[in-house]
């Protein structure tokens, strides 16, 4: 699902990244992380990590979703309105018998705008041999999704995506001046991978990303999350990272950063292939 383009011109964006070590009880994840976000009127787009309503396993996730983003996406609506900002985070989405790991975009009144599945599913090995196998638990989403949030063109995704540059490519040609990046990132790749994957995703394509993770343990599955979450500038400085533990991160996103970068260095129009 993706919203229509806004003719709204772009101007200052004030976005918050929240930090999150969601564990397997959805009632205490939400309470939580209702303490972590901003006071009204205070920002323009808040960005919570991939299925911040609960970490756990496959019973656990499939067992929290539900049609439409289920319990978390109307948590995600009511917060929106109580705080008066736009909200987009990770839920667990169910259709008939499918469940969909889905990056939910919703606006100040509570209605839904844009909705993106994940296309790329983390199966893999890691480091100390533990195996993730996302596709067990979901079907890969089918198609990018574009949304726009107060004059702003972004590129929705979560997680593993980041891998997947050409994803992000596609955003930057449909218009997009921030990439917005849910994500549960685990400790093991992200010591290696995380802080290069989303500055590069910003260099690259000279947009502003937003990336919030999880920290903490899976409570169900013993796999750690590396944290760090990050806002990074058009040219790859980082605005502001966490650390370890649950955080707030804010910054005020420049309309016109993107052009300027891009105006120096024109990498778009210098691309061959």
């Amino acid at each position: 699902m993706s919203a229509p383009a806004s003719p709204d011109p772009m101007r200052p964006l004030r976005v918050v990244a929240v930090q999150y070590a969601a564990g397997r009880d959805v009632e205490a994840n939400l309470a939580g992380l209702a303490r972590l976000l901003p006071e009204p009127d205070t920002a323009d787009l808040v960005v919570l990590p991939e299925v911040f309503a609960g970490r756990g396993t496959r019973a656990d996730l499939r067992c929290a979703a539900g049609p439409a983003g289920g319990a978390a996406a109307r948590w995600l609506a009511q917060e929106a309105v109580r705080r008066r900002c736009w909200l987009l985070g990770g839920v667990v989405e169910q259709e008939a018998d499918r469940c969909f790991n889905t990056a939910m975009l919703v606006d100040r009144q509570g209605q839904v705008r844009a909705a993106y599945r994940k296309i790329h599913l983390f199966d893999a090995v890691l480091p100390d041999g533990r195996v993730v196998n996302e596709s067990g638990t979901y079907t890969a989403g089918e198609a990018p999704c574009l949304a726009d949030v107060e004059g702003w063109r972004c590129g929705l995704s979560v997680c593993y995506d980041l891998r997947f540059p050409e994803l992000y490519r596609h955003y930057q040609a449909g218009g997009a001046r921030l990439l917005l990046a849910p994500a549960d990132f685990t400790d093991a790749t992200g010591r290696a991978h995380w802080e290069v994957l989303v500055r590069a995703r910003a260099i690259e394509n000279q947009c502003f990303v937003v990336a919030p993770n999880q920290c903490g343990v899976n409570a169900g599955t013993g796999v750690a999350s590396y944290g760090h979450s990050l806002i990074v500038d058009p040219w790859g400085r980082i605005l502001v990272q966490a650390g370890d533990e649950p955080a707030t991160l804010t910054a005020t996103l420049d309309p016109g950063a993107c052009e300027a970068v891009r105006d120096a260095l024109p990498a778009w129009r210098h691309r061959r292939l």
